[in-house]
Formats: C-alpha cells, sequence, structure tokens
C-alpha cells in the first residue's frame, strides 16, 4: 500500500482484452468521488463510466462542448438529460467537490418552515437525517408511490424549500 495498489476483477495472468473495459468501469465508477467526463460521443467506454456514477449517486460533471462536434455529442446528452452538472472551468470543479480552501462545506441548521403539510414534515424530518436525497430513496424510506413523492418534491422547490440537484437528487434548502 505504501507504494501504490491495484483492484482488479481479474487476475495478473490474464491477457490485456478491451472486451473488459466495461468490468473495469464499474470499479472505476464505483470508487471515485465523482467523474468528469471532458469529451465522448454519445456510446463508448466515458460514457458507460457516467451512466454507472450516476447509477452509483456519485457526483457526475461533464464539459459542454460543439453541438456539432461529434465528440461532444455525449457531454451535451448527459447535460441535456440533467445526469450531469455543466462545468465550464476548473475552479467549478475544485468548489462543487469542496478541495478548495475557502470552499469548505458550511454546516448551518436547517430552519423548520411555519407551515407544512403532514407530508411535507415527513420530508423536512428526512432532509434534517440526510444532507441530500435522491428521488428512488426518499420513494421508498417514506413508503410513497414515486409520483406523489415526485410532486411534493416539485412543490416544496416551488416553495423554495428544496433545490434539485442532478441526477434526480435534492437538497434542503
Amino acid at each position: 500500500m505504501e507504494n501504490g495498489g491495484f483492484l482488479s476483477d481479474f487476475t495478473s495472468s490474464e491477457p490485456f482484452d478491451k472486451s473488459n473495459f466495461p468490468r473495469r468501469n464499474r470499479i472505476i465508477a464505483g470508487l471515485g468521488h465523482a467523474t468528469l467526463v471532458i469529451e465522448s460521443g454519445i456510446k463508448g467506454g466515458s460514457m458507460n463510466t457516467a451512466h454507472l456514477a450516476h447509477q452509483y449517486g456519485r457526483e457526475l460533471f461533464a464539459v459542454p462542448g460543439r453541438p456539432t462536434d461529434e465528440m461532444s455529442q455525449g457531454c451535451l446528452h448527459l447535460i441535456e438529460q440533467q445526469k450531469a452538472q455543466l462545468l465550464f472551468r476548473p475552479e467549478d470543479f475544485i468548489a462543487a467537490m469542496g478541495w478548495g480552501s475557502d470552499s469548505a462545506p458550511l454546516v448551518r441548521q436547517k430552519e423548520i418552515p411555519l407551515a407544512l403539510s403532514e407530508d411535507e414534515q415527513r420530508l423536512f424530518d428526512y432532509f434534517i437525517q440526510n444532507e441530500k436525497g435522491h428521488l428512488d430513496a426518499l420513494s421508498l424510506a417514506l413508503d410513497w408511490p414515486i409520483q406523489k413523492t415526485a410532486s411534493l418534491m416539485m412543490q416544496l422547490e416551488m416553495k423554495g424549500h428544496v433545490r434539485a440537484l442532478p441526477g434526480k437528487y435534492f437538497e434542503w434548502i
């Protein structure tokens, strides 16, 4: 471990084969805190890794390119589908990840809104315990149909209580 490490589904005696890349991408997407797609066609290894990272609930970023450029189509697709955050500058990535010296996450008390319905109060209670929540996880945790959860999240967003994040995540603001 002092000299680095190597993690693989394959033994060292197995030959190098590009058909193994999707299995490798699964590991990379799972281990990384974030995935950044700089340039990609609509199909390929980068998009495979991006979709896996999105499924795993990891942060996903994409750099936009010219709409006419074939190698920008993947990034533009991720941004259009709201799976990836739009990234223009490296400084934005550093700040989003909380790595900058002045970008330490702020710890703040969540304000209790004055008038919440019973269902909205249940969502508020969920966010007191969790920094952010995926729409599907909210639905499961509260034992609600996904349509009800999505509708309530939209109502709370319109009231200014929650913010939608890429990848069907929400946070209380």
